[in-house]
């Protein structure tokens, strides 16, 4: 029977596997045939003693429970580790001192089956010859097969304590060696057993593996053969003998009231998790605005102020909402920086601010076009106190959302007289604006849109300022569209483009207008193609009659 792998998945403790082995020797055919001539044809009494000898184990059985990682001695074993000049790790060590205990307890290892532990070498020698990097047995392994073996989890661990404390070993070699391979770490076990002749010298090739168990990090155990109840398995040796054997899982279940209080004690932990996990998150979340809103927000920082004159910078800033524009309840649409101090360089004149802010606005309505602005308010500070204006700004709030870094140019006001100029520079007072909005057109000016007021500012003087360098983070949130007609997919790439929909109808508008005038367009050309035709073909016949008579004039 071809052995395969299984693969299976358990979260318990896997010190709790426990595995029935059971061992039989069933002999060969051709033992057979040999038995059946002698005893047909008996040519004298020392082949009756050899054949004797042959089938006396015939049918002899070896029975055994083994547990996860648990050691059991071999033969050889046990005559190379009674010897301590045979040992030499603190490993062959422990087991001289078990042989030594197991001989004064008067008890003996198993005539046939053993075992060998992840500690054991012939594990990992046995791993590293079954996953051959070559397939030709011919080539030695080269340098890179050697540092793979390393790599691998089962050996990892084993070289690492083995020069653990050695100051030769490079650090940055044992990185290498454990990340450049991603594997997840494996504990192997093999249950093995020696099917060679009782009283015959001992042949490498009759130590057999009869099961090979292997656990990794991920839970995983990998069996094979696979534990398969009434599943049996046979192998021969050199000299014909067949054996069968099996693997068969005997570990103890759980009882009822053991599961009980697993089931409990899990139930409780995943519910302290679940709480911890609410009161980290909470559950406190925004709501997704309207279908027909949009939520729209704004993360900016003031950098830095370019080119003023004075020494001691403060901004004032705030914003201005149009018409079917909102934001929460509790929300400032103001606020001011800190003062900086002006540094001069070869090229300008910096203030640095870093100054961030942020605000949540809502828009009610997709009719309005407009959009929010943030204006500004340079003050100087000198080391009298006095307040100066330096200049006023305003910035238009993007209508798309993405990563923006835009530069305000401000103004301030001038006097008309000297005396103006004397009171700034002695006192500090400024001419300045009765309201900000002023800087562009107030909200307020014209409430009604079809109203069409002027705001006039002939004879106003201004004087240029420095400038601000602002950046700005938009981000839009919206509820999908599910109205599907002829224009959706034009309204879903809008959508898609921009985010307010006061821009997406503008500019789907412009879109029809489009259309219905290229359908016009059309319209009027299919109409116009048959005078159209017939108005070349009269050309062409009084062409051809003026050719005629052209052709009839020369003639004569």
């Amino acid at each position: 029977m071809a052995q395969r792998a299984s693969h299976y998945i358990s979260y318990d403790a896997i010190t709790t596997l426990k595995l029935h082995v059971k061992l039989k020797k069933v002999t060969s055919t051709a033992n057979f045939n040999r038995i059946a001539e002698t005893f047909a044809n008996p040519v004298s009494t020392g082949q009756e003693v050899e054949l004797a000898q042959k089938t006396e184990d015939v049918g002899a059985t070896e029975q055994v429970e083994i547990s996860w990682q648990e050691k059991i001695l071999s033969q050889h074993e046990m005559d190379k580790y009674s010897i301590e000049t045979n040992c030499n790790t603190i490993l062959e060590k422990s087991y001289s001192k078990k042989i030594q205990e197991m001989r004064d307890r008067n008890e003996f290892c198993n005539s046939r089956i053993f075992t060998y532990t992840n500690n054991d070498s012939y594990t990992r020698d046995y791993l590293d010859n079954e996953f051959p990097v070559t397939t030709s047995k011919d080539v030695d392994p080269s340098f890179l097969e050697n540092k793979m073996k390393i790599a691998r989890p089962q050996n990892r661990r084993q070289q690492h304590n083995a020069n653990q404390g050695a100051v030769h070993v490079p650090k940055n070699e044992i990185i290498r060696a454990s990340n450049h391979v991603q594997l997840a770490a494996q504990q192997t076990m093999l249950i093995m057993a020696n099917i060679g002749r009782v009283g015959v010298a001992k042949k490498p090739e009759d130590d057999v593996v009869l099961c090979r168990i292997s656990v990794d990090s991920n839970h995983v155990v990998i069996a094979k053969p696979e534990f398969v109840s009434g599943s049996t398995y046979f192998i021969d040796n050199s000299d014909g003998d067949v054996w069968e054997y099996s693997v068969k899982q005997v570990t103890p279940q759980i009882e009822r009231e053991d599961m009980l209080k697993e089931r409990q004690v899990m139930d409780e932990l995943f519910s302290r998790h679940a709480s911890l996990l609410h009161s980290m998150i909470g559950t406190v979340f925004t709501e997704p605005p309207d279908e027909d809103s949009t939520r729209v927000y704004v993360f900016g920082e003031i950098s830095r102020g370019l080119n003023f004159e004075a020494d001691m910078l403060m901004i004032n800033y705030s914003f201005d909402l149009p018409l079917n524009w909102c934001v929460e309840e509790n929300t400032e649409l103001r606020g001011a920086t800190q003062r900086s101090k002006v540094m001069d360089t070869k090229r300008n004149r910096k203030a640095h601010f870093n100054h961030p802010f942020e605000v949540s606005l809502f828009q009610k309505s997709s009719e309005s076009t407009s959009h929010p602005r943030l204006f500004i308010e340079v003050r100087s500070v000198d080391a009298w106190h006095r307040v100066r204006l330096e200049g006023y700004g305003y910035l238009t709030i993007p209508s798309q959302p993405g990563t923006y870094s835009q530069t305000i140019h401000t103004w301030r006001p001038e006097g008309n007289d000297t005396q103006t100029k004397l009171r700034r520079f002695f006192i500090g007072g400024t001419p300045e604006l009765s309201d900000v909005r002023y800087v562009h057109i107030p909200t307020n000016h014209a409430p009604n849109p079809e109203q069409k007021m002027l705001l006039g500012k002939f004879g106003f003087r201004t004087q240029s300022s420095g400038s601000v360098e602002v950046k700005l983070n938009i981000v839009h949130q919206r509820m999908p569209s599910l109205v599907d007609d002829e224009h959706a997919f034009k309204r879903n790439a809008l959508k898609d483009k921009y985010g307010r929909p006061g821009v997406q109808l503008a500019l789907l508008e412009a879109i029809q207008h489009f259309t219905k005038a290229r359908k016009r367009l059309q319209s009027m050309r299919t109409a116009l193609e048959p005078s159209l035709a017939r108005l070349a073909r009269t050309v062409t016949t009084e062409q051809a009659i003026i050719k005629k008579w052209s052709k009839l004039a020369l003639g004569e």
